[in-house]
Protein backbone atom coordinates (compact mmCIF):
# COMPACT_ATOMS: atom_id res chain seq x y z
CA UNK A 1 0.00 0.00 0.00
CA UNK A 2 2.75 2.28 0.90
CA UNK A 3 4.30 1.88 -2.35
CA UNK A 4 1.28 2.81 -3.99
CA UNK A 5 1.01 5.89 -2.44
CA UNK A 6 4.54 6.79 -3.44
CA UNK A 7 4.00 5.98 -6.68
CA UNK A 8 0.69 7.85 -7.11
CA UNK A 9 2.21 10.98 -4.91
CA UNK A 10 5.42 10.73 -7.77
CA UNK A 11 2.83 10.13 -10.69
CA UNK A 12 0.93 13.84 -9.39
CA UNK A 13 4.21 15.34 -8.62
CA UNK A 14 5.10 14.82 -12.55
CA UNK A 15 2.01 15.56 -14.09
CA UNK A 16 1.79 18.67 -12.24
CA UNK A 17 5.61 19.53 -12.79
CA UNK A 18 5.91 19.24 -16.03
CA UNK A 19 2.73 21.29 -16.93
CA UNK A 20 3.65 24.16 -15.16
CA UNK A 21 6.96 23.87 -17.30
CA UNK A 22 4.91 23.60 -20.56
CA UNK A 23 2.86 26.32 -19.67
CA UNK A 24 5.73 28.58 -18.66
CA UNK A 25 4.35 32.49 -19.18
CA UNK A 26 6.20 34.26 -21.68
CA UNK A 27 7.31 37.60 -21.22
CA UNK A 28 4.86 40.61 -22.36
CA UNK A 29 6.24 43.62 -23.21
CA UNK A 30 2.73 45.62 -21.62
CA UNK A 31 2.93 44.06 -18.34
CA UNK A 32 6.44 44.78 -18.19
CA UNK A 33 6.26 48.42 -19.46
CA UNK A 34 3.72 49.22 -16.35
CA UNK A 35 5.70 47.12 -13.96
CA UNK A 36 8.50 49.34 -14.91
CA UNK A 37 7.19 52.61 -14.73
CA UNK A 38 5.72 52.21 -11.37
CA UNK A 39 9.03 51.34 -9.83
CA UNK A 40 11.18 52.62 -7.58
CA UNK A 41 14.65 53.26 -8.87
CA UNK A 42 16.14 49.95 -6.83
CA UNK A 43 13.07 47.68 -7.76
CA UNK A 44 13.56 49.19 -11.73
CA UNK A 45 17.24 47.59 -10.96
CA UNK A 46 16.04 44.26 -10.04
CA UNK A 47 13.14 44.18 -12.58
CA UNK A 48 16.21 44.89 -15.53
CA UNK A 49 18.53 41.91 -13.71
CA UNK A 50 15.53 39.52 -14.04
CA UNK A 51 14.63 40.59 -17.64
CA UNK A 52 18.33 41.20 -19.00
CA UNK A 53 18.43 38.48 -22.03
CA UNK A 54 14.93 36.99 -22.03
CA UNK A 55 13.36 36.71 -25.38
CA UNK A 56 10.37 38.98 -26.00
CA UNK A 57 7.71 39.59 -28.80
CA UNK A 58 7.72 43.00 -30.27
CA UNK A 59 5.16 44.68 -32.54
CA UNK A 60 5.50 48.04 -33.58
CA UNK A 61 5.35 50.84 -36.13
CA UNK A 62 8.68 51.71 -38.31
CA UNK A 63 9.39 55.67 -37.59
CA UNK A 64 13.31 55.42 -38.51
CA UNK A 65 16.16 52.79 -39.22
CA UNK A 66 19.72 53.99 -38.88
CA UNK A 67 23.02 53.05 -37.99
CA UNK A 68 23.67 53.07 -34.49
CA UNK A 69 27.72 52.90 -32.60
CA UNK A 70 28.23 51.47 -29.39
CA UNK A 71 31.87 52.08 -27.31
CA UNK A 72 32.62 50.63 -24.42
CA UNK A 73 35.64 53.09 -22.78
CA UNK A 74 36.40 50.52 -20.15
CA UNK A 75 36.93 47.58 -22.55
CA UNK A 76 38.00 49.55 -25.49
CA UNK A 77 35.85 48.17 -27.60
CA UNK A 78 33.47 49.12 -30.39
CA UNK A 79 30.41 48.17 -32.63
CA UNK A 80 28.40 49.47 -35.18
CA UNK A 81 24.47 48.43 -35.23
CA UNK A 82 21.28 48.76 -37.24
CA UNK A 83 18.87 50.41 -34.78
CA UNK A 84 14.94 50.47 -35.68
CA UNK A 85 13.18 53.20 -33.87
CA UNK A 86 9.27 52.32 -33.27
CA UNK A 87 6.47 54.63 -33.18
CA UNK A 88 5.12 55.34 -29.06
CA UNK A 89 2.70 53.10 -27.99
CA UNK A 90 0.64 52.77 -25.13
CA UNK A 91 0.34 49.69 -22.75
CA UNK A 92 -3.60 48.99 -21.78
CA UNK A 93 -2.81 50.72 -18.61
CA UNK A 94 -2.23 53.78 -20.89
CA UNK A 95 1.73 54.14 -19.81
CA UNK A 96 4.07 55.09 -23.61
CA UNK A 97 6.99 53.04 -24.66
CA UNK A 98 8.74 52.82 -27.72
CA UNK A 99 10.37 49.44 -28.82
CA UNK A 100 13.81 49.89 -30.14
CA UNK A 101 15.29 47.08 -32.56
CA UNK A 102 19.18 46.45 -32.42
CA UNK A 103 20.58 44.07 -35.69
CA UNK A 104 23.87 43.00 -36.75
CA UNK A 105 23.48 43.49 -40.42
CA UNK A 106 22.16 46.35 -42.42
CA UNK A 107 19.87 43.58 -44.32
CA UNK A 108 17.64 43.22 -41.75
CA UNK A 109 16.34 46.90 -41.86
CA UNK A 110 17.33 47.89 -45.11
CA UNK A 111 13.85 47.09 -46.89
CA UNK A 112 11.87 48.34 -44.29
CA UNK A 113 9.50 51.68 -44.79
CA UNK A 114 8.52 53.82 -42.13
CA UNK A 115 4.59 53.20 -41.14
CA UNK A 116 4.90 49.80 -41.80
CA UNK A 117 4.09 47.25 -38.95
CA UNK A 118 6.37 44.77 -37.49
CA UNK A 119 6.78 42.32 -35.42
CA UNK A 120 9.98 40.98 -34.10
CA UNK A 121 11.49 38.47 -31.53
CA UNK A 122 14.77 39.53 -29.49
CA UNK A 123 16.52 39.38 -26.43
CA UNK A 124 16.03 42.14 -23.68
CA UNK A 125 19.29 44.48 -23.56
CA UNK A 126 17.49 47.83 -22.09
CA UNK A 127 14.58 49.15 -20.18
CA UNK A 128 15.26 52.81 -19.95
CA UNK A 129 12.76 55.90 -17.97
CA UNK A 130 12.89 58.28 -20.41
CA UNK A 131 10.54 60.24 -18.21
CA UNK A 132 8.12 60.51 -21.05
CA UNK A 133 8.37 56.92 -22.59
CA UNK A 134 9.87 54.00 -21.25
CA UNK A 135 12.38 52.45 -23.83
CA UNK A 136 12.44 48.77 -24.45
CA UNK A 137 15.61 47.88 -26.69
CA UNK A 138 15.62 44.56 -28.03
CA UNK A 139 18.48 42.62 -29.50
CA UNK A 140 17.66 40.63 -32.81
CA UNK A 141 19.83 37.67 -33.13
CA UNK A 142 22.62 35.92 -31.00
CA UNK A 143 24.54 37.71 -28.49
CA UNK A 144 28.45 36.85 -28.42
CA UNK A 145 30.00 37.86 -25.10
CA UNK A 146 31.46 41.04 -26.55
CA UNK A 147 28.00 42.10 -27.43
CA UNK A 148 26.84 41.46 -24.01
CA UNK A 149 29.78 43.76 -22.35
CA UNK A 150 29.54 46.23 -25.57
CA UNK A 151 25.61 46.55 -25.01
CA UNK A 152 25.31 46.19 -21.00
Amino acid sequence: MKKMIKVFVFCLIFVFGAGSFSHAKTTDIGELVDNFQKATDLQKDQILQDNLGKELSATGTVNNAGEYDFFDITNDIKGTYYQLNTEQQKTKNGVPYQVIFLFKDKESVKDLDKGQNITKDGKIIRIIDERLQIAVWLFCGDLTEKEKTLLK
